[in-house]
């Protein structure tokens, strides 16, 4: 009878054993029959940060990829590209027999099974299994269930087939979650340590590796991540991972992960640890160590030229920039350090005049979440800082330095105005009743004598011309002789490069190359350059450029803006009511521009004043300029062939040894006092009677701050 109930139980284990083992072998058919296709593998896109780097191959910005519409901060990384000492504390930690298994670890699963028939479904992952649950099986990651450990499995052997250990290990370094918006080891590195992962020591390696099964709720608790590091310590020595030296410096180290504070004793003990900022190691989506408006612009940039999809679904991009990080810590030195009107913005920009390469930008005073460029969004009336192009324009049609122009008052139709007639003024109100060179009509800054040369030679050839030069012009009026057009910071600087290179308007550049993560080109910036003057006509606006800055000595409107050892040009530009206040200049190897004003356009008042230009932008400007250059060459440009130089009176043009020094085309050297070309004939232009002219309303943008004086010795 024992020996029948013996064999009864028996056959029933059999049974048992036997009716579960088809239980399981269906289930495994059942989940694995429909796997993931494993050749996904090799087109697999996982999203990641994208790199912003100065022209000197510094970080500059990071621009995170969103996965399910949040920032995540990935970067993929080769196996080399991780410290040993890294590497060694993930596999210790979450897979020590990862090397001699073949996808399942089957003494780890033997104890999983025995879990799971305890009702208890964890244990038996792999490296290779988290591989998988990562990225093929994303979807049942949080599913603590039979199919998906079966189709884990099912893949890891799979996987284990096709790629090599390093190479798997390689995947499991940039797939695995890290808490936060951290993903891979690269973004855990930076999250929480600040550094790139070949940088990582044993201790920080074993720190994240100890993270890695609950990294959210572990980075809250760093005496229990001690705690599990010190038994891994002890646990790779006695396995022969690590020499008991080696084990005892690393627990030695003092490790503050970002957020944290926290203080030890010379024995590796944790006295006081305190989570001060939860949120230091999150990424934000954008991410800037410097230049935060020049960040914003290549931004713009890559999703116009590549789309938001690429640049936030799969990142990884990496994006060199023109940005030079000693020029843009001089310009916000400069911004820092600026005096400005009341509620006033500001905006800085350089760039190089060869390439049109942006060196340097500001976009504002930096305040938390401020996204506007005024650099390159704030579009306005530039004020006297259009007259250099009105006169190149004339000396495109012959006209000389030494042409005389008169400044008197003029009126002409115009049915907007009061009475039917406009009559402009210069900014004092009054005029020197007389005809006088070009080169002092810029010096002084006149508005009358700027008028009466885009009326002689062709305001619509005026237009044409700004146009080129990228101003918003609406109409072909008179006022844009004296700044009724528009433009934005970064164009003017990118104007104003045509005084300094030949004669070449150049596009404003912000990225010179970007990459994918292969390292494969898919943009190569190739400089433009639209040809705006001649080199002889360029030459000569550079050197009323130099006379704005040098003729009129301490008396200069532009004299805060010389810089000992270097020779500048330039010019202010006021705006009516003070709205915007310019200053424009050039220099060997830097066009730049500072603009200040209200985001309201409101006028500006300093002290209670209306501010000049003169005064506010100059010594900015020359902070920028003198810092971002310093150590550079700083001498003249070269003269094109066909101009000579001769001394000439600033007032009447005739030639003087002791006046001025001015560049003339060969064959157009002042002799007698040159007379401007008549008008055009169309009966517009008349200078009205003295008697009786006072300040009047006129166009916006045509305000400057010159009161008309005889030069010093006339």
């Amino acid at each position: 009878m024992g020996v029948r109930v013996l064999r009864f139980l028996f056959l029933s284990l059999a049974g048992l054993l036997a009716g579960a083992g088809l239980a399981l072998g269906y289930l495994a058919y059942a989940y694995t029959r429909q796997l993931p296709d494993l050749s996904q593998f090799d087109r697999l896109r996982l999203t990641a940060t994208s790199t912003l780097y100065a022209r000197d191959g510094t970080l500059l910005a990071q621009i995170a990829s969103v996965e399910e519409g949040r920032a995540i901060h990935r970067s993929l990384v080769r196996l080399s590209e991780v410290s040993p000492a890294a590497v060694a504390a993930v596999v210790f930690s979450e897979d020590r027999r990862y090397f001699q298994h073949y996808g399942v670890d089957f003494v780890r699963l033997l104890g999983a099974l025995y879990a799971i028939l305890r009702g208890d479904l964890q244990g038996g992952s792999t490296i290779t299994t988290q591989v998988i649950k990562n990225t093929l099986l994303k979807e049942l990651a949080q599913a603590r269930s039979l199919e998906r450990k079966f189709k884990e499995w099912a893949l890891a052997l799979e996987l284990e087939r096709r790629y090599t250990k390093e190479e798997i290990l390689e995947m499991y370094l940039n797939v695995v979650p890290w808490g936060g918006n951290a993903v891979g080891i690269k973004g855990a590195a930076e999250a929480y340590f600040g550094k790139d992962p070949a940088a990582l020591t044993l201790a920080e390696g074993l720190y994240l590796a100890s993270l890695i099964p609950a990294p959210n709720a572990r980075y809250q608790d760093l005496k229990g991540v001690r705690e599990r590091m010190r038994l891994l310590l002890d646990q790779m020595v006695a396995e022969g991972w690590v020499s008991p030296e080696v084990a005892e410096a690393a627990w030695r180290e003092p490790l503050v992960p970002k957020g944290w504070e926290a203080r030890y004793d010379g024995e590796g003990n944790l006295l006081e640890a305190r989570l001060v900022d939860p949120e230091a190691r999150i990424l934000r989506q954008l991410d800037y160590r410097m230049a935060p408006h020049f960040v914003l612009e290549v931004r713009r940039f890559l999703e116009a030229r590549f789309g938001k999809e690429k640049v936030y679904g799969e990142g990884g991009l990496k994006v060199y920039t023109t940005l030079d990080p000693a020029m843009q810590r001089a310009a916000e030195a400069a911004a820092k350090g600026a005096r400005l009107p009341e509620g006033a913005e500001l905006a800085i920009v350089g760039l190089d005049p060869e390439t049109g390469e942006v060196l340097a930008l500001v976009g504002g005073i930096r305040r938390e979440g401020d996204e506007y460029n005024r650099a390159t969004r704030a579009l306005r009336n530039p004020g006297s800082a259009v007259k250099p192009f009105v006169y190149a324009t004339a000396l495109e049609e012959g006209w000389t330095q030494a042409t005389l122009v008169p400044d008197r008052p003029l009126e002409f139709p115009d049915p907007s105005q009061k009475g039917g007639v406009w009559r402009p003024k210069n900014f004092s109100g009054t005029f020197l009743n007389r005809e006088i060179t070009v080169r002092y009509a810029l010096d002084l800054s006149l508005n009358l004598p700027a008028i009466y040369t885009a009326q002689a030679i062709g305001v619509e050839k005026v237009a044409r011309k700004l146009s080129q030069a990228g101003f918003a012009v609406k109409y072909p009026t008179l006022a844009i002789a004296i700044g009724g057009a528009s433009i934005t910071p970064v164009d003017l600087a990118a104007a104003y490069a045509a005084f300094a290179n030949g004669g070449y308007r150049v596009t404003p550049l912000y990225v010179k190359r970007v990459e994918d993560a292969q390292g494969q080109v898919l943009y190569q910036a190739l400089p433009e350059r639209r040809r705006l003057f001649d080199p002889q006509v360029a030459y000569q606006g550079w050197d009323l450029l130099k006379g704005y800055v040098y003729d009129l000595g301490e008396k200069g409107l532009a004299k805060g803006a010389r810089i000992p050892g270097r020779v500048v040009g330039g010019k202010t530009g006021t705006t009516n009511e003070a709205r915007d206040l310019w200053f424009a200049g050039v220099t060997r190897g830097l066009s730049a521009v500072v603009w200040v004003g209200r985001d309201d356009n409101k006028p500006l008042r300093m002290g209670g004043r209306e501010p000049s230009s003169s005064v506010v932008n100059p010594p900015i400007w020359r902070e920028f300029v003198a810092g971002a250059l310093r150590g550079r060459p700083g001498g003249d440009f070269p003269p094109p062939a066909g101009l000579v130089q001769v001394g000439m009176d600033l007032l009447s043009g005739q030639p003087s040894q002791e006046g001025v020094k001015v560049w003339f085309p060969q064959g157009k050297v002042p002799v007698l006092p040159l007379q401007a070309p008549p008008s055009d004939g169309t009966g517009l232009l008349q200078e009205a009677p003295p008697a009786g002219v006072g300040p009047t309303d006129y166009p916006p943008g045509s305000n400057e701050e010159a009161s008309p004086t005889p030069p010093p010795g006339q």
